[in-house]
């Protein structure tokens, strides 16, 4: 509870709880989760790593109250936390892990003669620099990885934005309208085609 009342005024994160943890439990994790861990004599760590494997889960999560030994033996980018733990310390490394879970999926993509920067967030070849949001570069990332082939709407809201229940269809069209117009600036060398529900990008 006390952990609960701290999360309810951040406008940052949300804190789901899950009750009842079992070993066998199958979770679909979207992928802007951070898992938290609090280990326990009756949830030990090596229970969650095998959690974790069994939900096919290979981001970074957080552990409190692990052992000397856990630690030592981890080899994997788990961060751990000793309790207590001040509410700025822990909003701050959770906001870390999200920095290196996008950074380890979003990567630089070049096609033809340009390249998306997903650091920087832009788009450039060797004339023109057009600098994007970050939920324009995750788009275009997207749509960029599966060139050719129908990138749905609910896969981008999934993706983009966690697809949570306030945002509205019309939120991608906004995005993919402003995308279309920067884009112009490299004379026609590709372009996003609407599809059923999703977009295709494709070079000319």
């Amino acid at each position: 509870m006390l952990l609960t009342d701290l999360f309810i005024g951040s406008k940052i994160f949300r804190l789901n709880i899950i009750d009842k943890f079992t070993l066998e439990k199958k979770i679909n994790f979207s992928d802007n989760y951070v898992l938290m861990f609090f280990c326990s004599e009756e949830n030990s760590f090596g229970d969650f790593k095998i959690f974790l494997k069994n939900n096919s889960f290979k981001k970074t999560a957080i552990f409190f109250n692990a052992t000397k030994e856990d630690k030592a033996e981890d080899k994997s980018k788990a961060r751990f936390f000793n309790l207590p733990v001040s509410l700025n310390e822990l909003i701050h490394e959770l906001q870390s892990v999200v920095i290196q879970n996008e950074h380890t999926e979003y990567h630089n993509i070049k096609f033809k003669k340009i390249s998306l920067d997903m650091v920087g967030k832009h788009i450039k070849d060797s004339k023109v620099s057009v600098k994007l949001t970050d939920k324009e570069a995750k788009i275009l990332w997207h749509l960029i990885k599966e060139k050719g082939s129908k990138v749905s709407q609910n896969f981008l809201l999934d993706k983009v934005w966690g697809y949570k229940e306030d945002i509205e269809t019309k939120t991608l069209t906004t995005h993919i309208y402003t995308i279309r117009k920067k884009i112009n600036y490299f004379n026609d060398t590709f372009f996003i085609e609407s599809s059923d529900n999703g977009y295709r990008f494709k070079l000319r």
